[in-house]
């Protein structure tokens, strides 16, 4: 924050930048945690009480894992890095309806196939 204080006004300025870095850092973590999943991109809504986090991806289950403990790590680790209190935050898989639409979700699946030797 720009003061250090908790709740203390920040500028709209400093609150764009903070909002785009952490979209940016967000979507880093993402593409690096759930390549292999489709991953395709994150939406990000803020209500006073709650952040939902929205991941996009072709293979959703995955991203869910076994009876959800995927998304629950998940969310746990975005708690601590972002420092968000317990239970301000949740996390929701939506698949992506036409892959053959989204660029991110082609990309990823060329590149497993070229690394994996199937193209």
């Amino acid at each position: 924050m720009a003061s250090g204080v908790p709740g203390a006004a920040i500028s709209k300025r400093r609150k764009f930048i903070a909002d785009g870095v952490f979209y940016a850092e967000l979507n880093e973590f993402f593409q690096r945690e759930l390549a292999e999943e489709g991953y395709s991109g994150v939406e990000v809504r803020v209500t006073p009480t709650v952040t939902d986090i929205i991941i996009r991806a072709t293979h959703t289950q995955e991203v869910l894992g076994e009876q959800g403990r995927r998304i629950r790590e998940l969310t746990s680790l975005i708690q601590k890095r972002f420092k968000f209190p317990e239970n301000s935050v949740s996390l929701y898989a939506a698949k992506v309806q036409n892959r053959g639409l989204s660029a991110v979700a082609q990309c990823e699946s060329l590149r497993y196939k070229l690394l994996n030797g199937l193209a």
